[in-house]
């Protein structure tokens, strides 16, 4: 009876002996398996009699299987710690791709998220009519004033004009604006002409047919900051109505970000017919807009020119004439210029030389150096495509609109990170095996410094695969200014059998 619990243990030993093998990787399990099932047999072959039960003996075989869990912790210790040097060490073109491709995709959705990035394209897609000048009276501090009163812009209008087609007439004002029946606050409303959108060449948008519908009601025009910040950029804000002071005016659409520079930036216009313009503006000075004709755009050879009117009764006053000009240069003329600059620095930071020597059996063919340069080529275009993206992340994080200092910070940001990221692209090209593209490894110091000029001397890295030998001196010579690449036999290969490149 007792003989027979033989096979009932050995049965328990190999299920220990199995589940110890779970805790081991796939492609591990089976030889680990077989070497353990054959230890075993040994051990109870010298340890168990057949006919005959030991408890003892049987004690001492099954210690020996809980012993392969112990083990079987270790080789899963040790495979991972060679999957996590393979990953982080020995990185390959592929991981580094995506991990540039990462960054790309991070600040290009960031930068689709700021609305200063979509001020900035909203700015070049909707400029300014070329050829405008802003007309008033300057002070000490060369800010302009409004010095031109409705009547007198009447009267300068209905003149023969030589050097202006087209002439509108706006001033500024704090009133309170109902947006709604239980919020109101106070506004920066411009009071303007009619043809002040057309004369600015601005196209409304989001105007439609409900906005023209009734003629009776005072049009509107919103600013694009007031359109954001107080109606939440609603898409269907065109048609609806609200209240300026004690007036119901019906909003037409939302001027596009503009980059001009106006003295006081209005955040609604109110667009007037001629004859309430003139009733109560009759004696409050404003500000002028004119359009250059071809004869005018030859006068004026400068930022700003002095402006005699002609038409105002007995005097003939004198302002000053300021161009009005659309200064946005858009992110992508910023960016190539940024990158021009880059360009043009890079050699100066870095050196743009990767030579090779030794050559042997070993040298990659032209497939493999074809992909070799593709792969550079795919690092230096994903790195400009993040400078581009990173530096209006960096501009607009905190501007809500166009801005001037936005602009000269992308530019600055655009030639850094452009400048620092082409030169890493070269300094991790410089380090890759030409043949398999991983970074080489294991940097070994060789040589004496005291010996620079009669032996070699510096750093010596290898590629895992077994490819290549990288040396780069430690004091650049006349014989050996640059490094090196040492193309390896197929001699070497039995060392790196076991590595899966």
């Amino acid at each position: 009876m007792n003989s027979m619990m033989n096979p009932v243990f050995r049965a328990m030993d190999l299920s220990l002996l199995h589940a110890a093998s779970v805790l081991l990787p796939a492609d591990r399990r089976e030889e680990w398996l077989s070497e353990w099932k054959a230890e075993l047999w040994h051990v109870a072959d010298a340890r168990i009699d057949r006919s005959a039960f030991c408890w003892q003996a049987q004690r001492e075989v099954a210690a020996f299987c809980l012993g392969s869990f112990a083990d079987a912790q270790c080789l899963r210790r040790q495979a991972w710690d060679e999957r996590t040097k393979a990953v982080n060490v020995h990185s390959s073109a592929t991981q580094c791709l995506l991990w540039l491709a990462l960054l790309f995709v991070l600040c290009a959705i960031l930068s689709s998220l700021l609305p200063g990035v979509r001020a900035e394209y909203d700015t070049v897609v909707h400029p300014l009519r070329p050829n405008l000048i802003r007309i008033a009276a300057t002070d000490f501090n060369d800010n302009q004033q409004p010095s031109i009163s409705y009547a007198e812009f009447q009267n300068w209008r209905s003149s023969y004009q030589r050097y202006f087609d087209g002439l509108g007439f706006y001033r500024t004002e704090t009133q309170t604006v109902a947006l709604s029946a239980t919020h109101n606050d106070k506004f920066t409303v411009a009071l303007a002409s009619a043809n002040m959108t057309s004369l600015l060449g601005l196209s409304v948008r989001t105007a439609n047919a409900a906005a023209d519908g009734d003629k009776n009601l005072p049009q509107i025009v919103l600013s694009y900051e007031m359109w954001v910040h107080s109606f939440g950029s609603d898409p269907h804000i065109a048609g609806r109505t609200i209240r300026i002071g004690e007036q119901i005016v019906r909003i037409a659409g939302v001027l596009p970000c503009g980059s001009w520079r106006l003295p006081v930036h209005p955040d609604l216009w109110l667009l007037m017919p001629d004859a309430q313009l003139a009733s109560i503006n009759r004696d409050n000075p404003g500000y002028v807009v004119a359009h250059l004709t071809k004869l005018g755009r030859d006068v004026m050879d400068s930022e700003r020119i002095s402006v005699m009117v002609r038409g105002m009764g007995d005097h003939e006053p004198f302002f000053c004439g300021i161009a009005i000009n659309n200064n946005a240069a858009g992110p992508w003329r910023i960016y190539l210029f940024a990158l021009f600059l880059a360009a043009l620095a890079l050699p100066a930071v870095t050196s743009l030389s990767m030579s090779e020597s030794s050559f042997s059996s070993h040298r990659p063919s032209w497939k493999q150096s074809m992909a070799r340069w593709l792969f550079l080529g795919a690092k230096l275009a994903l790195v400009a495509s993040i400078a581009y993206f990173a530096s209006l992340d960096i501009a607009y994080a905190r501007v809500g609109g166009y801005s001037e200092a936005a602009e000269l910070t992308q530019l600055m940001a655009n030639f850094l990170l452009c400048l620092f990221g082409f030169r890493w692209a070269l300094m991790d090209q410089s380090q890759r095996c030409p043949v398999c593209l991983r970074r080489v490894t294991h940097p070994a110091r060789v040589g004496l410094a005291s010996q620079t000029f009669l032996g070699w001397n510096g750093t010596e890295m290898i590629c895992t695969g077994g490819h290549t030998l990288l040396h780069v001196p430690s004091l650049p010579t006349s014989w050996f200014g640059a490094q090196r690449w040492l193309y390896l036999d197929t001699s070497w290969e039995f060392l790196f059998a076991d590595l899966t490149l």
